[in-house]
């Protein structure tokens, strides 16, 4: 099974683990590393790398909260060295995705595509007469 990484600034991809096990119980291969405040690029790049030498040849999948953040920038770093792929922006309706789509048989080019799917991105607001979505378009250039 394609094991899965949360890569977040602070408790962030702890709670987000927590909230989709809630949800749909628990997750094999979910692991998490969080950013602490005061910690080193450093010392989260050696913990990172821990977490990533129990992989196998098989690639794992990154997810992390903001893109160009020291949890995104560490797994790009550490992509040159392990077979990663990385998705930045997770939220629930995308882990939710991911975790219940995932299978022995998955590939992780269908894991990434049910990430990145609009439904995932979970962008609305809601107003007494019905929801109103974000219109966006993947080819503007914002």
């Amino acid at each position: 099974m394609i094991q899965v990484i949360l890569a977040s600034h602070g408790d962030f991809c702890l709670g987000i683990k927590q909230t989709v096990e809630m949800i749909a119980g628990s997750a094999d291969d979910l692991k998490t590393i969080s950013f602490r405040p005061g910690q080193s690029p450093e010392d989260y790049t050696e913990k990172f790398s821990q977490i990533l030498e129990d992989t196998s040849k098989q690639p794992t999948l990154i997810l992390t909260d903001l893109k160009g953040g020291t949890p995104f920038n560490t797994a790009m770093l550490l992509k040159q060295s392990h077979n990663l792929e990385i998705v930045t922006g997770v939220n629930v309706p995308m882990l939710l995705s991911i975790i219940t789509l995932r299978t022995e048989n998955s590939s992780i080019d269908e894991l990434i595509s049910a990430a990145l799917t609009k439904e995932n991105w979970g962008i609305e607001n809601s107003k007494l007469g019905g929801l109103h979505h974000a219109k966006l378009s993947l080819n503007e250039n914002r």
